[in-house]
C-alpha cells in the first residue's frame, strides 16, 4: 500500500523548508530597524550606540524563534505564524528585562574591549572573557524563557548552572553557532533567507535533555 503524501519524504522536507523560511521572514520583518543600519552604516566603533538601540527590539524575536523551532523538535509541525506571534507576545515583557540587561552590559564590554585593545590594556582578554560568557548564559536564557516562566534573578542563577552542568550541550550549540556563522559568511544570499530559524533548530535540538531535566527540577521545585 503507497504512503500517504504527507508521510513521503518529499512532502516532509518541503513542509520543514516552509517552516524554517516562514520563521526566519518574522524575525527579519521584527528587525528591520537593526538589519537597515546593520547594511546602510559603518560597522565602526563609532556607531556602537545606533547598534546597541536598534539590537533592542531583536530579544522577543530571538525568544520568538527558540519557542517556535522548540515545538517544532518536540511534535514535528506547526502553525508557523500562530505560534510566532503568540511566543512573541506571550514572552514579550520577560524577555525585554532579560534583554536589556544583558545587551546594556555587552555594549559596555565591547567598550571597555575597545578601549583597552586601543589602549594596550593588560584587562583587555577579561573583558573579552566575560563577553563569552554572557554569550554561553544567553544560549540558555532564551531557550528557557521560551519554555518556562522564571523570574528574573533565577533565570540569571539557571543560566549561569546551565552554562556548565550541561557543558556537552553548551559546545554543541557554540559550535553550531560558529559553523552556521561560517556559512553565512561564505553563502550570505542563501543563507540569509534559513540561517537564523535554522540555528533556533538546533539549539533547541541539542537542548532537548537539559531543558526536560530542568522541567523536571521546576516541577518538583
Amino acid at each position: 500500500m503507497a504512503k500517504p503524501v504527507t508521510d513521503r519524504p518529499a512532502y516532509i522536507i518541503m513542509k520543514y523548508l516552509y517552516f524554517f523560511f516562514m520563521t526566519n521572514l518574522y524575525f527579519i520583518l521584527s528587525n528591520l530597524l537593526f538589519l537597515s543600519v546593520f547594511y546602510l552604516a559603518d560597522f565602526v566603533f563609532e556607531n556602537i550606540l545606533l547598534f546597541y538601540i536598534t539590537l533592542i527590539p531583536m530579544g522577543p524575536a530571538i525568544t520568538a524563534v527558540l519557542s517556535t523551532m522548540g515545538k517544532l523538535v518536540r511534535e514535528k509541525d506547526l502553525q508557523v505564524t500562530k505560534d510566532f506571534f503568540k511566543a512573541y507576545t506571550l514572552n514579550f515583557w520577560t524577555t525585554m528585562k532579560y534583554w536589556l540587561i544583558q545587551l546594556t552590559i555587552l555594549l559596555i564590554l565591547a567598550i571597555d574591549i575597545g578601549y583597552s585593545t586601543n589602549n594596550r590594556n593588560i584587562f583587555s582578554p577579561v573583558f573579552l572573557l566575560l563577553l563569552v560568557v554572557c554569550v554561553f548564559m544567553m544560549i540558555y536564557a532564551f531557550p528557557i524563557i521560551s519554555r518556562f516562566e522564571v523570574k528574573l534573578k533565577n533565570l540569571f542563577i539557571i543560566s549561569i548552572y546551565s552554562v556548565f552542568k550541561f557543558f556537552r550541550a553548551t559546545l554543541l550549540n557554540i559550535t553550531s553557532l560558529i559553523a552556521f556563522g561560517i556559512i553565512y559568511w561564505t553563502f550570505p544570499s542563501i543563507s540569509v533567507l534559513f540561517s537564523i530559524s535554522l540555528i533556533g533548530y538546533f539549539v533547541m535540538l541539542n537542548l532537548q535533555q537539559p531543558l526536560s531535566y530542568l522541567e523536571s527540577k521546576m516541577s518538583k521545585g
